[in-house]
């Protein structure tokens, strides 16, 4: 009844706690995720060998998929409401990256750099992850030559892999109508 009246009883979360939960779930997605991914990769019938991707590579897709993630986040909050959780997020998340926090940050900036001008091509986030995936593990060298030659991901696969991609995005509307966060 209340929900019918605009009135809903959210549960208030902090920034600093949004930040943890986003974190350690999304990278428990990662983790969890990445060898499908991997696996998609290494044995697609549209290439024509494998990359032979690894499981040490992790930590690029650990990139692309937070990232992507602060991206699509960003469309959810207003502005300043958005660089504050940012901030939180950036935090928690170098430590996944790597041991020392100045290379982490600067692994982040760079990538968050390069997929800022991802977006300028690609108008939807995970097409922009899809082609970071393709970049990052250079997978147009282990396609057909005339795909090579255009450099450009076969349709079939790249569409397999935004499927793929989809399932590591944050359903921010999902959290947002059980929770509130509190800036």
């Amino acid at each position: 009844m209340l929900k019918f009246f605009g009135i809903s009883k959210k549960d208030k979360i902090t920034v600093k706690d949004t930040s943890k939960i986003f974190t350690v779930a999304l990278n428990k997605v990662v983790n969890d995720g990445y060898p499908e991914i991997q696996s998609f990769l290494n044995k697609n019938n549209n290439l024509e060998r494998s990359p032979n991707i690894s499981e040490e590579d992790i930590k690029w897709f650990r990139l692309i998929i937070f990232i992507g993630n602060l991206h699509i986040m960003s469309t959810k909050f207003e502005e300043n409401e958005s660089l504050e959780l940012r901030n939180e997020i950036v935090d928690k998340l170098l430590q996944y990256l790597d041991s020392d926090s100045e290379v982490a940050m600067d692994l982040f900036l760079n990538y968050e750099s390069y997929f800022n001008d991802l977006l300028v091509k690609q108008i939807d986030p995970v097409e922009a992850m899809s082609l970071a995936v393709f970049d990052k593990y250079n997978i147009n060298d282990y396609q057909s030559e005339l795909l090579k030659r255009k450099n450009e991901p076969n349709p079939v696969l790249f569409n397999e892999l935004i499927k793929y991609l989809s399932h590591f995005v944050w359903n921010w509307e999902e959290f947002q109508e059980k929770c509130k966060v509190t800036f």
